[in-house]
């Protein structure tokens, strides 16, 4: 070997070499600039143009002196109270979802009950299901001609809650997903030790709760943590049942100061900083409980689950009847009372026929945006997973940046897409180029999220093997990774068009003129007080949600089983 140093040798390479060896550092450089020029058009001008005005309302005409009058316009015009409403509602749908979606996760992982395995599918079709959904349901269920008319009684309890209990009980549902994934895979890691050392040491049941709590303590920090920025974040509520009960949420605020005339873009920021403060803490909660969740570790070699519970008759007739009633109100109460009212009055054929036509322009739109959005996001997410999973720099910005968009209240992004792209410059305000930019924005940070765990496992391996055998980077992405990567592929396509097809708060500040996307034909039919038509209109749109979810399944199986695996044949243990 050479004594000579370091330097030398480098300095006596040929000069050919040392410029095929900047290239190609010049090229892996290069690797992330789609993703630098994605996340610069869909959140860093917008939201960076956006959001600065609140603190120096000149910024866009050149006048770069700091203002905080912008904020006082925003508390004074309602949102102190519209905050208020929110803080309130999100806490207490918090509260409802997690001891939920906890007994729910218990039900599904530690009993024997035979019914259990439909716990899972119905609270993933809860996840899918849009907020408007569930709340235009209890509106029309306490409408006076909807189905209650007949007993005044229950006409007026279920217009008592119109307000902020029902408000409430519809966050509540929708949350109630985010706290059950929390839980489910925290009970199936966990360890049987503790609770058998604490029978042992002859510990009360009170205190063995209290010690399964302790040991859950992260999962139920993230759970709530997650309800509560959902809660807090979420728009379809406040714009349905919010708004026609007149309890004005931040989310809503935020649109109405956006759709005034005129516009007050500085107020609308400062309004969106004070959501923001509202949804942060609860996301550091999260990002705490999941530092901390290392003391509650129990997988490993010796790890050996608790056994399932058998509940005696009793007790398992009590938890079918109280999983029937919940089932009621989250799922029973949208479908029920929309079928009623959509059946009732008269000519009811010629007016769902009149309902299916006014659907059908806003449903096609919607669909055709959703494909190319879920289409796009997917072909971003990719290379975003792969950057994650190499840890270097570019992946430790992707990934920080990813996590602040997923904290971004849909309103906030929606109002600085109005503002941003509005301007001499990027003038694309009006158009569906600009919707189906927000839709990506909408779907990149959960598709990535869902590649990042397959990406990872990929191993490094087959890179270099592809390599071996001469294929280019395209051709092992295409040959190699890709079939790999199918089922991963497949579930983020889909769920990204499904969110896509259902999203409300850039479609309604976005859609341009005569291309009304389904959710703001739903909203609109709700706020003209046409309740047959929006009736009908929300069980068409839960048809098409049911329809969506029996392919995402049917496509997810034949992912799963392969192109070499027979029809009905498993490809491996479940």
């Amino acid at each position: 070997m050479s004594s000579r140093p370091w330097s030398e040798s480098r300095a006596a390479r040929p000069a050919s070499l040392r410029w095929r060896v900047r290239g190609r550092r010049a090229l892996a450089g290069l690797g992330g600039l789609p993703l630098l020029l994605a996340a610069l058009a869909l959140w860093g001008w917008p939201l960076g143009g956006f959001l600065l005005q609140a603190w120096m309302p000149g910024l866009l005409h050149g006048h770069v002196r700091p203002d905080l009058s912008a904020f006082a316009r925003a508390w004074a015009g309602g949102g102190g109270a519209a905050l208020r409403n929110s803080w309130t509602a999100a806490s207490l749908a918090s509260l409802l979802a997690l001891p939920a979606g906890a007994w729910l996760a218990w039900l599904r992982e530690r009993t024997r009950l035979r019914w259990r395995r439909w716990i899972e599918p119905g609270v993933w079709l809860l996840l899918v299901m849009p907020g408007y959904f569930i709340a235009s349901g209890w509106m029309l269920l306490a409408a006076p001609i909807g189905p209650l008319a007949a007993w005044p009684a229950a006409l007026r309890a279920a217009q008592s809650l119109l307000g902020m209990p029902g408000i409430v009980l519809s966050l509540a549902c929708k949350a109630l997903p985010y706290t059950f994934l929390a839980l489910q895979f925290s009970l199936r890691g966990s360890s049987a030790a503790t609770q058998e050392a604490a029978r042992v040491l002859g510990l009360p049941a009170r205190r063995r709760l209290a010690l399964a709590a302790m040991t859950l303590l992260p999962a139920l920090a993230a759970g709530f943590a997650a309800a509560f920025a959902e809660s807090a974040s979420d728009f379809a509520i406040a714009a349905t049942l919010g708004a026609g009960s007149g309890t004005v949420m931040a989310t809503y605020a935020i649109e109405q100061t956006v759709a005034a005339v005129p516009v007050d873009f500085p107020a609308a920021a400062a309004a969106s900083w004070m959501l923001l403060a509202l949804v942060v803490p609860s996301l550091l909660l999260q990002a705490l409980a999941r530092r901390r969740a290392g003391a509650a570790r129990s997988v490993g070699p010796r790890m050996r689950p608790p056994q399932p519970l058998t509940l005696g008759p009793i007790a398992a007739l009590a938890q079918a009847c109280g999983v029937g009633l919940l089932a009621v109100v989250a799922l029973g109460v949208p479908l029920a009372s929309a079928a009623a009212l959509a059946a009732g009055g008269s000519h009811r054929a010629g007016q769902f026929a009149s309902a299916a036509a006014q659907l059908l322009p806003a449903l096609g739109y919607s669909l055709r945006m959703a494909l190319l959005a879920a289409s796009v996001s997917t072909a971003l997410a990719w290379p975003a997973a792969r950057a994650i999973g190499r840890g270097n720099r570019l992946g430790r910005a992707v990934d920080l940046g990813l996590n602040a968009a997923m904290a971004l209240p849909g309103i906030v992004l929606a109002a600085a897409y109005v503002r941003m792209y509005n301007l001499a410059i990027t003038p694309w305000y009006g158009g569906s180029g600009l919707l189906a930019m927000a839709y990506v924005a909408v779907a990149l940070p959960g598709s990535t999220r869902l590649l990042q765990g397959p990406v990872a496992q990929l191993h490094g391996s087959l890179g270099e093997a592809a390599r071996v055998h001469g294929l280019s980077r395209l051709q092992a992405l295409r040959w190699v990774e890709a079939p790999l990567l199918a089922p991963a592929l497949g579930a983020a396509w889909l769920m990204a068009a499904l969110h896509v097809a259902f999203e409300l708060p850039a479609s309604q500040l976005l859609y341009p003129a005569g291309h009304t996307p389904l959710a703001v034909a739903l909203l609109d039919a709700a706020a003209g007080f046409q309740l047959h038509l929006q009736a009908q209109l929300q069980l068409l749109g839960i048809a098409v949600v049911l329809g969506l979810a029996a392919l995402a399944r049917w496509v997810f199986g034949q992912l799963r089983a392969g192109p070499g695996t027979p029809s009905g044949t498993p490809s491996g243990t479940d």
